[in-house]
């Protein structure tokens, strides 16, 4: 597998935590910094199936984002204050492309 450049991001952008086609929706929150050449460690919140806005860390590696821990690691983000601008951004929605 060709390995790819970590995309640049910063806090309110969106991200996809998985592969591309069947990943999940994510606004970063906090950009922890480098742990390593091929992993940063960074806070994104995202809706659960239930609609509920959580908030976990995710990890790049292996060419996309994952969750760091397997298993329920997240938080309900709506209660805490430091994230409600990202869980603003993630309620409003992805913007459409417009290619």
């Amino acid at each position: 597998m060709e390995q790819q450049i970590k995309p640049k991001i910063n806090r309110g952008d969106w991200i996809i935590i998985g592969d591309n086609r069947t990943g999940k929706s994510a606004v970063v929150c906090k950009i922890y910094g480098d742990k390593g050449l091929s992993e940063d460690i960074i806070e994104v919140v995202y809706l659960d199936d239930r609609n509920r806005a959580i908030n976990e860390d995710v990890i790049w590696k292996n060419n996309s984002w994952k969750f760091e821990k397997q298993g329920l690691g997240g938080g309900y983000a709506d209660r805490y204050s430091r994230l409600n601008d990202c869980v603003a951004i993630l309620r409003h929605g992805r913007p459409i492309s417009s290619n």
